[in-house]
């Protein structure tokens, strides 16, 4: 194993387009999607872990309302 972070295994260059290139058809066909954003009055189907990898701003949101649940 070579070039990868310590305990990596993928060695292909292509993951990481391939991976983004998977959640964006999961996104686009609606699979895995667990919540929705409203956005002047548009519903927009999310993946949550999407949103807070993305962002630590949601990931707090999301976080606490887990907790308000």
């Amino acid at each position: 194993m070579s070039g990868g972070a310590p305990g990596s295994a993928v060695s292909d260059p292509q993951h990481p387009a391939r991976l983004l290139r998977a959640l964006s058809s999961f996104r686009e066909e609606g699979r895995f999607c667990d919540a929705h954003l409203v956005l002047e009055g548009h519903e927009i189907p999310v993946q949550t872990n999407i949103l807070a990898a993305a962002s630590p701003y949601i990931r707090y949101f999301i976080v606490l309302a887990e907790f308000v649940d």
